[in-house]
């Protein structure tokens, strides 16, 4: 069993370091759409990379402010949030990944 801690025990941290390495592997996304676009001339592309940073980005903030409302709710023993921001961003990295697809395909 993990040690609970005060800030809200070892869920929290798993979770919040699941969403970074969600925002890794976007950034990666992102460099490599950017290289595609680059070695294909497919300007188009850049759009794609730029979408695929910003959304690594934004989960950054968002999984650091994600764990300190978390910690938070625990602690008072409330709920901890919703889905709705997790299904965002899970709506958002697969529409990255169709652009990608289609710069590789294309």
């Amino acid at each position: 069993m993990g040690r609970s801690t005060p800030s809200g025990g070892v869920q929290n941290e798993r979770t919040s370091l699941a969403w970074v390495r969600t925002a890794l592997g976007l950034a990666a996304c992102a460099l490599l759409t950017g290289r595609l676009a680059m070695v294909q001339d497919a300007s188009w592309a850049v759009v794609a990379a730029v979408a695929a940073a910003s959304l690594g980005f934004g989960v950054l903030g968002w999984s650091h402010d994600r764990y300190r409302r978390a910690a938070r709710a625990v602690c008072e023993q409330r709920p901890v949030d919703r889905a709705v921001p997790a299904l965002l961003v899970t709506l958002a990295a697969c529409l990255v990944g169709a652009l990608a697809l289609l710069l590789i395909v294309l």
